[in-house]
């Protein structure tokens, strides 16, 4: 463990797991925690470590609460570059994410995943693969469906872990060394965070080579350009790298995938031959993600047989390409994407069940506020390029102006050619608008939320209850 006393910096899920935790293991006098907010749900959180005996600051800049912290933990949604973790930084004080303190206190092997899309799919993959073969494993990491890694060190120590973790953790978790990993891929979409694909492939790459130390077991994207790069210092250090894809060069290489909305049949070549699998995920981003976490599985020693049939009874992660079950003979599916990345894979998944059903594709997008300026213009374009209607609606994570992402999407979906163009601030109102364009044989695309229930209303913990697949359900 890094020296304490500690500072805590970010009261969200991750920090207020990493402040209990390590009051319980270093004594809560030791502890120290700051947020710069003091909204409904920092003002709980606060008033339950004070209760702790750790003394807990709202407001401000955070440096008066530096004190005397040997190191700082940082939430994984905290940037760098605010004063306080800035000033610690100048000090020669310890930054680690909050991950890598779950990972000092939990003394469970971890297979970890990361890349800038397809984590999700692929941790989701890993946990039904080891629970196939007899394993207890917790979801853990930056997800949604899971839960910190410090927060799982506050109870009874798991037989495994499966890490979805991001740049953002990763750049500050200097000694965090996992058991295995899988890398999806490197695509410009955090460049605002990170200032440079350089800088954003770096803080990936640590989670794999360190010096002379590498991660023992890594399945690589041999489709990218970094997924090689890993591969070859991984094979440098004796670590064993497991390459997949669509290239001749890679050691787990995909023939064919035939698919439809609701799943796919895909053949491969392995290393010991070929082999042929059913999936219940479809597109040929979610063939790579199977792929790899077979490859991950094999390298692993676990039984292929059982890895097979786990793999091809899965099902997508909720809110990532959702297909959801209407009786209506259109086909709508929902899906968190709002990344370029991600939203490009989405509607070319959907452009080609389309193409193959003589049908249109009809599109409902929104952003987060907070990224339109480095992304929004992109997006609009790529969405309007690839829809036969598409209908741009506002939204709000964190309570930020919604119109800003709108206007952003606007402004790019105007400079594009495609499909016809609409806005409806509303999101239901832009949801009810394509469902009631929409006939047999379409598919209804609706991007940007995916299984997000709620929608922040003001920076201060507002909220209205807004959760598509339920809107859907509910115009149906």
């Amino acid at each position: 463990m890094p020296a304490g006393p500690y500072l805590v910096v970010g009261l969200g899920r991750a920090g207020f797991a990493a402040a209990r935790a390590l009051a319980d293991a270093a004594g809560a006098d030791a502890v120290r925690a700051w947020d710069s907010a003091a909204d409904t749900v920092q003002l709980e959180r606060a008033a339950e470590l004070r209760r702790l005996g750790v003394e807990a600051r709202l407001g401000g800049d955070g440096l008066g609460a530096l004190g005397d912290a040997r190191t700082v933990v940082k939430s994984p949604g905290v940037p760098p570059e605010i004063p306080v973790v800035a000033e610690a930084a100048r000090r020669g004080i310890a930054l680690v994410d909050e991950l890598e303190i779950g990972w000092h206190l939990v003394p469970a092997p971890v297979v970890a995943v990361t890349g800038t899309k397809g984590k999700s799919t692929k941790s989701g993959l890993c946990m039904a693969m080891l629970r196939a073969h007899g394993f207890d494993p917790v979801l853990t990491g930056n997800t949604d469906f899971g839960s910190p890694l410090s927060e799982v060190a506050l109870g009874e120590a798991p037989d495994s872990l499966v890490a979805e973790v991001s740049s953002f953790q990763a750049e500050f978790a200097a000694e965090l060394a996992v058991d295995a990993a899988a890398f999806t891929n490197l695509a410009p979409d955090h460049v605002n965070r990170h200032r440079s694909l350089e800088e954003y492939g770096a803080a990936k790459r640590r989670l794999f080579v360190r010096g002379e130390w590498c991660v023992p077991l890594a399945a690589l994207n041999a489709d990218d350009a970094m997924g090689r790069r890993l591969a070859a210092e991984i094979g440098e250090r004796r670590g064993t790298a497991l390459s997949y894809g669509f290239g001749a060069e890679a050691d787990y290489r995909i023939l064919d995938c035939d698919w439809g909305l609701r799943g796919t049949e895909v053949a491969l070549e392995a290393p010991d031959g070929r082999l042929e699998l059913e999936t219940r995920l479809p597109g040929p981003h979610n063939t790579a993600n199977l792929v790899a976490v077979l490859a991950l599985g094999d390298g692993l020693g676990l039984a292929r047989e059982t890895t097979v049939e786990a793999l091809s009874q899965a099902t997508p992660p909720s809110g990532r390409f959702e297909v959801l079950e209407l009786d209506r003979p259109f086909e709508v599916v929902v899906d968190r994407g709002f990344m370029p990345h991600s939203v490009e894979s989405v509607l070319r998944t959907a452009r080609r069940a389309v193409a193959s059903g003589g049908g249109r594709l009809l599109v409902v997008l929104s952003i987060m506020a907070d990224s339109a300026p480095f992304i929004g213009r992109k997006i609009g374009a790529v969405a309007r390029g690839l829809s036969d209607h598409l209908v741009l609606s506002a939204t709000s994570y964190r309570g930020e102006p919604r119109l800003l992402g709108l206007a952003a999407l606007a402004a790019g979906a105007r400079s594009a050619s495609g499909g016809r163009l609409e806005a409806a601030i509303d999101r239901r109102k832009a949801i009810a608008r394509v469902l009631s364009l929409a006939r047999e044989g379409d598919v209804v695309a609706i991007l940007g939320r995916g299984d997000t229930a709620r929608e922040a209303t003001d920076r201060r913990g507002g909220f209205r209850e807004l959760d598509d697949r339920e809107i859907v359900r509910e115009l149906i």
